[in-house]
């Protein structure tokens, strides 16, 4: 139950609206792509109770040395309410990643529970020229080869509002979820129009699956 409902605070929620943090033209410059600082701020449902809310922010990187422009998108998830009782802590996730030549790269990633203990965190640092992603999950090290295109799980999120705000369909995404590599196939269902907390939206609803896997992950985009 814990690590479910840990996992519904980190990212997924029953309504997940992403709007704003990318506005894409067909250019390669960080100014030209319209890669902006956003802050947005989300009512999380668990089975139809309100679990709490999740902080996403987008913004300048300035702790990396790169040539390219370099970015921080995190997520803070904070528990509500009897959610609480089994998320004791604020929820942290977060990538720093690189736009080369209009391509995300992540560099570096971090899953952090709030708590002292490092048994539920995962680190992982993205070493390009050597193809390899290295790190540690759950108190074990880590390596997993590293392609073109491998995401992140939060580099994942912004390459899909990338490819939506350039006018381009998700298709198959590959990104490291925790220890694995692992597919995701993205499918476009439906327009849906959703009255939220900033008035009524237009947003398109994808839905992500695995092979293997019987999770199905819904998520609505106001690109």
């Amino acid at each position: 139950m814990t690590s479910v409902l840990r996992y519904a605070l980190a990212i997924g929620f029953s309504l997940w609206i992403l709007s704003g943090p990318l506005a894409i033209a067909q250019t390669s410059s960080a100014h030209e792509l319209g890669v902006r600082s956003f802050s947005g701020n989300y009512s999380v449902t668990y089975r139809g109770i309100r679990a709490g809310n999740i902080d996403f922010i987008l913004r300048p990187a300035t702790s990396v040395e790169s040539k390219d422009p370099a970015y921080v998108y995190e997520s803070i998830a904070h528990a509500r309410g009897m959610a609480k009782l089994v998320v004791h802590n604020t929820v942290r996730e977060a990538t720093t990643f690189k736009l080369e030549q209009g391509t995300i790269k992540p560099v570096h990633y971090e899953l952090d529970d709030g708590s002292k203990d490092t048994d539920e965190d995962t680190r992982l640092d993205f070493d390009w020229p050597g193809s390899k992603a290295r790190g540690v999950h759950e108190d074990r090290p880590i390596e997993l080869p590293l392609t073109n295109g491998v995401q992140d799980r939060m580099s994942a999120q912004v390459v899909v509002m990338q490819m939506l705000a350039a006018g381009q369909q998700p298709d198959k995404i590959v990104f490291i979820d925790r220890d694995e590599l692992k597919e995701y196939q993205y499918s476009r269902l439906r327009e849906e129009r959703l009255k939220t907390a900033l008035g009524e939206l237009d947003t398109v609803v994808y839905q992500s699956t695995r092979a293997n896997s019987d999770r199905v992950s819904r998520l609505w985009y106001a690109p």
